[in-house]
């Protein structure tokens, strides 16, 4: 069967989506064609190679050996060509194009949009798209790979490559208002009754170990009265309300409305664990001078903050 090269990478591009989001109509979404184009880019590589690729109809989708074989060979491939086209058009090296960049909504609100502002200045022909959000998904799309993630916690993915930064350090706090109100708190076991400010991330241990010497003390994640949610901001701004309390509040977010008169630390002598810090992205053979150049930076400039502001 003739061939035509440049379809035929296209067809492998199609090809690889399929397989990523084990879905037709998904991945004709994401290409921006339709399922016709992608049952029909399928249907060619199969005639192609003399094999079946992907078992399909109306309601299954199951990839053969062969296309275990052929998505990894294939990925592989086509991520050289991207890297060949990147060196061929940027020969010097230049700082330009686009990247993604997610973090947690309390960075991307506070930190992450003035530290990508100043990037864009000094690295004009760059586009830096962020994201705020907890949890992240990656993109496998081998023509906008460049996308990188602040991470809080531990690494769930074993495929991602991490950077270790400084971790970020924890206290409890309480509004003045709060503590006018009720007792003094003196133990992390002793809130009973008190409206819990708690944050829903798979990436964090379930329950707190707060620790005193050689005492320590779990406090349980299924404690009532609550209020849990992803978005730490929205539990931060409860707290300043005096509407409960936060007991893993980043040192670096407190430290500010502590000195204002708007937070106290309370419990300062139970000590919870430092939470890790990772620049996490998908491994590739090729890296581009934005994407090696923008990580470096934002690594410098979060471990900066950390040591500076926390003195």
């Amino acid at each position: 069967m003739k061939y035509n090269n440049t379809r035929e990478l296209r067809d492998w591009v199609i090809f690889i989506k399929t397989i990523e989001k084990a879905n037709l109509s998904l991945a004709a979404r994401e290409l921006g064609v339709s399922v016709s184009t992608v049952s029909k880019a399928i249907s060619r590589l199969e005639d192609y190679v003399q094999t079946m690729l992907i078992k399909r109809d109306a309601r299954n989708f199951e990839i053969t050996s062969a296309g275990h074989i052929a998505y990894s060979k294939a990925k592989n491939i086509t991520e050289s060509f991207q890297s060949l086209l990147s060196e061929l058009q940027n020969p010097e090296l230049l700082i330009q194009g686009d990247i993604q960049f997610s973090v947690p909504s309390v960075v991307c609100q506070l930190l992450a949009n003035h530290w990508t502002s100043e990037y864009i200045i000094k690295n004009p022909m760059a586009r830096v798209e962020i994201k705020s959000q907890e949890l992240f998904e990656f993109n496998h799309d081998v023509k906008n790979f460049d996308h990188v993630a602040l991470q809080y916690g531990n690494i769930q993915r074993p495929e991602l490559v991490h950077r270790e930064l400084s971790s970020v350090e924890l206290i409890s706090c309480a509004s003045p208002e709060y503590i006018k109100k009720f007792n003094i708190f003196d133990r992390p076991d002793n809130f009973e009754g008190h409206t819990l400010l708690m944050v829903d991330n798979c990436n964090l241990k379930d329950n707190m170990i707060f620790s005193k010497g050689d005492e320590t003390v779990s406090l349980d994640k299924n404690h009532k009265p609550a209020i849990k949610s992803n978005d730490f901001l929205a539990l931060f701004n409860l707290l300043l309300e005096g509407k409960g309390l936060l007991l893993g509040t980043p040192k670096w977010l407190a430290l500010t409305h502590i000195r204002d008169g708007k937070l106290v630390q309370i419990i300062p002598d139970w000590k919870l664990d430092k939470i890790p810090v990772y620049l996490v992205w998908m491994h590739r053979p090729y890296y581009s001078p934005l994407f090696l150049d923008f990580i470096n930076y934002v690594e410098k400039k979060w471990n900066n903050f950390n040591q500076v502001y926390l003195k």
